[in-house]
């Protein structure tokens, strides 16, 4: 059986640093019984007291949840786990049998009844251990509500949590397949941590982490005084069948290449993140990225390859993801004053009959470099919209003390 594929847990947890994510309160009744309640996902991404993994393992047929497990891996040392995940005795779970759980979300609430269910042996042995398995039904119950199917297990270090949604959940009956799906896949899970030790070589050390990129932008605004956004951040790894190459040296008119995949695939152990700022309309927005490189890697960094590229370039052709690439035409170097150590500001159009001019700047200074676009309708727009790249630029440098 494949593994879930794991989501970016560095993002993640930058992100409910962010201030971003909605504001969720999970309430049980008796209030005891809130031990065998899982965290809710930003509780859980922002406590640094474990270290966790997230993802999904599909079961066969078409996707979707009952098609569907969510997988959460929490570790740390044994008895802060056993401690975080696993406070309970036996009395406890006996009280808690059967409890009501209130989820509030933006000022919504939903109410739901659970009942822990005893968790299935595989191979006629417990999973691990500590273990139990529960079912949650909406209260009241409506047509075509579905009901989730949970499993939580504790292997040493490792705390797993399992969730399966099932359509018709009357009884515990109903639970088993899901109960017995997810235990087969517990047991994979911990004979995976104990036979197969850690093999990804570390990467090289950053002097700003996920969260310190995040910070940069609290309080940053952008034009006209509109909030900008950077959700999350992560460490850049490696890309699988990419090896990064020194950039060749340029011609005089050199036909060149503008492809986001494998300027990312340069970056291994770079700090990335990426956000919006909102304009005047819906439709009017700015996104950008920022980097910030690790401490190990020395100038000329690719982004300065990039930034020379863009602005010696007679002929640029984009490579998208998911597509082919397509030619960028009357090219125009646009003017953008800030103090910097390399940059680029270039407007564009495509062949897409809009008449629109795209507009991509970047600037970096020191390990830290920032890259905006956005769209306008003429060039005279475009140079104004680059003047406020630059002044953006700017306040996040300020930020980064640089």
């Amino acid at each position: 059986m494949p593994f879930p594929a794991a989501q970016d847990s560095a993002r993640q947890r930058s992100g409910a640093s962010s201030g971003t994510f909605p504001q969720v309160s999970i309430e049980a009744t008796p209030g005891e019984c809130a031990v065998f309640v899982p965290q809710n996902p930003f509780v859980r991404w922002a406590d640094k007291s474990a270290n966790f993994a997230e993802g999904v393992m599909p079961i066969g047929g078409p996707s979707g949840p009952t098609t569907t497990i969510m997988v959460t891996l929490r570790s740390a040392e044994k008895d802060a786990i056993d401690k975080a995940d696993f406070a309970y005795t036996d009395d406890l779970a006996s009280r808690c049998s059967q409890f009501d759980l209130a989820s509030t979300e933006s000022g919504r609430t939903s109410t739901y009844a659970l009942q822990l269910l005893p968790a299935p042996l595989v191979g006629e042995k417990p999973i691990g251990e500590k273990q139990y398995g529960l079912m949650q039904t909406t209260k009241p119950k409506g047509p075509g509500d579905f009901g989730l199917v949970g499993l939580r297990v504790l292997a040493g270090t490792v705390s797993i949590t399992l969730n399966l949604s099932v359509a018709v959940l009357n009884s515990e009956s109903d639970a088993k397949p899901a109960l017995d799906s997810m235990a087969g896949l517990a047991k994979e899970l911990i004979d995976q941590a104990v036979k197969k030790p850690p093999t990804v070589a570390p990467l090289p050390p950053n002097s700003r982490s996920a969260d310190d990129l995040v910070a940069l932008f609290k309080n940053v605004t952008g034009p006209n005084g509109n909030p900008v956004t950077l959700p999350g951040a992560s460490v850049i790894g490696p890309v699988p069948g990419f090896t990064a190459s020194a950039p060749s040296s340029q011609g005089a008119a050199p036909p060149c290449t503008f492809s986001d995949s494998a300027y990312y695939g340069s970056l291994v152990g770079a700090v990335l993140g990426q956000g919006q700022i909102q304009g005047a309309t819906k439709m009017d927005y700015t996104v950008f990225s920022v980097i910030s490189m690790p401490t190990t890697a020395t100038p000329p960094y690719p982004f300065d390859a990039r930034a020379a590229a863009l602005r010696d370039c007679a002929t640029i052709q984009e490579e998208m993801v998911g597509s082919g690439p397509r030619p960028w035409s009357a090219v125009s170097q646009l003017n953008t004053a800030i103090a910097a150590d390399s940059g680029y500001a270039v407007a564009y159009q495509v062949s897409d009959g809009t008449g629109e001019w795209h507009v991509r700047a970047g600037a970096r200074k020191g390990s830290l470099s920032v890259e905006a676009g956005s769209q306008t309708s003429s060039l005279a727009e475009a140079q104004a919209k680059a003047e406020e790249f630059a002044a953006f630029f700017g306040s996040v440098f300020s930020n980064a003390g640089l």
